[in-house]
């Protein structure tokens, strides 16, 4: 089984064994136990503007992109959240108040008909699952809502595989290491529109000093490099590979970018079976298991129709080439109906 569900690529044993030698550095500093200072260890800030340009004053170190969905709830009567996207994002933001899932083109609409200030939740570059990165007009958009009051939060977990956009005024940013080094990284920074305090909820959702503490020795210009080497670039080579060969035998175009790309039904059921998990999608993973692929349903990223993710950051590119030869062998064999969609879904 050649699996597209998106497992973490392992890192090489040097960076692993480096990052023990931190650890082990950090455990025996004597403050190691010490309650997280604000906004952030030192050290750390000082590598992720070092490394990242993240902006002193402005940056706050958090437990990663849900931790700091978890403190931002219900800072917003309303929060209004693009769709398709990672599902667990909306539902943190759900549980403290009322939620709307939006397409791009109809999010600064949406909190334009709010009865107060709103959160405008997106994700750019790459975003997950379609690889659609915002373009000029649409960050000018979002600066207008953040100028009108709204929050605007742009969640750029994956900078590491497309370039990022600039970041207009008024607006949040936050990402995190664990689409470079993996989910359990638990570790990320968010940077304020402007510099000021750090609040009680994300003061409390940092991690510890000690986890701080050892990613600060651990990072360098070097490590980044190698794990950009070792987890980014074999992942976009077998997309690459995946979308050239797909091209080939079955002349499918894949717009976007990132270590993923979606498939859809063209000819959608009407009504509740055109809302993704319904219609073509059930049969489809189940086509594509037969062949054997895995791969994930859209309806887990709230995409409008039935749909499918394929993620590469589990494969290597001589099997991304052999999934897309599979998959064409069930289109010509199983009426495998899912295509690439003609236009974003949202």
């Amino acid at each position: 089984m050649i699996d597209l569900t998106g497992p973490p690529r392992p890192w090489p044993e040097a960076l692993a064994g480096g990052f023990g030698d931190s650890v082990a550095r950090a455990l025996a500093c004597s403050d190691r136990w010490s309650t997280p200072q604000s906004p952030g260890d030192p050290a750390l800030l000082d590598r992720l503007g070092e490394l990242f340009g993240a902006p002193e004053g402005r940056t706050r170190v958090t437990g990663g992109v849900r931790s700091f969905a978890s403190a931002w709830a219900g800072r917003t009567a309303t929060a209004i959240i693009e769709r398709p996207s990672f599902s667990e994002v909306p539902e943190i933001l759900a549980g403290v108040g009322p939620l709307r899932r939006e397409p791009w083109d109809r999010m600064a609409g949406a909190a334009a008909e709010s009865a107060g200030p709103a959160t405008l939740w997106l994700t750019t570059p790459a975003r997950n699952p379609d690889g659609r990165s915002l373009d000029g007009a649409a960050l000018a958009d979002l600066a207008k809502s953040a100028e009108a009051g709204h929050q605007v939060v742009l969640n750029q977990v994956y900078r590491w595989f497309a370039p990022n956009g600039p970041v207009p005024e008024g607006v949040w940013t936050v990402t995190s290491f664990a689409k470079l080094c993996g989910g359990g990284s638990r570790l990320g920074w968010a940077v304020a529109p402007s510099a000021g305090p750090c609040d009680a909820a994300l003061r409390a959702c940092a991690p510890s000093t000690v986890w701080q503490r050892a990613w600060a020795d651990f990072l360098s210009g070097r490590v980044v490099a190698g794990l950009l080497a070792s987890c980014v670039e074999p992942t976009l080579d077998a997309r690459k590979a995946f979308t050239a060969r797909a091209a080939e035998l079955l002349g499918w175009e894949f717009a976007g970018a990132g270590p993923s790309v979606v498939l859809v039904d063209p000819e959608p059921a009407e009504g509740p079976a055109a809302v993704g998990g319904a219609g073509a999608e059930a049969g489809a993973l189940a086509a594509l298991a037969a062949a054997g692929v895995s791969a994930s349903p859209g309806a887990a990223f709230g995409m409008p129709v039935s749909s499918l993710r394929l993620a590469f950051s589990g494969a290597s590119a001589p099997q991304a080439r052999e999934a897309a030869e599979r998959i064409a062998r069930a289109v010509e064999r199983t009426g495998f109906r899912l295509r690439p969609p003609d236009a974003f879904q949202g």
